[in-house]
């Protein structure tokens, strides 16, 4: 699969770097809709789109859509992102 932003920008290197890694280790367990990512990281609701919108466009998270509310699911790719790149860092990396 082709990313148009390299991993370590998207995860490490930009600003909302820390905001995205906090979102997908919020969605390992289950899928949540974005007000409730928003409660549990402590983000603004519009913060917490934006960056949904941009770790689906990278296909790290995938959303469907349950009424008139949207929930938001990592995806294979995402969850392994997670679990190689997120969880094996070295400490010194981790804040």
């Amino acid at each position: 699969m082709f990313r148009k932003i390299e991993l370590s920008v998207l995860l490490d290197l930009s600003r909302g770097a820390e905001s995205r890694k906090k979102i997908l280790e919020s969605l390992l367990l289950n899928a949540k809709n974005c007000s409730q990512i928003s409660k549990e990281i402590g983000l603004n609701w519009r913060t917490v789109n934006r960056h949904l919108n941009l770790l689906i466009e990278e296909g790290l998270v995938r959303s469907a859509s349950v009424g008139c509310r949207k929930f938001y699911k990592i995806t294979p790719i995402g969850e392994k992102t997670v679990k190689d790149y997120l969880l094996n860092l070295p400490k010194t990396n981790r804040r």
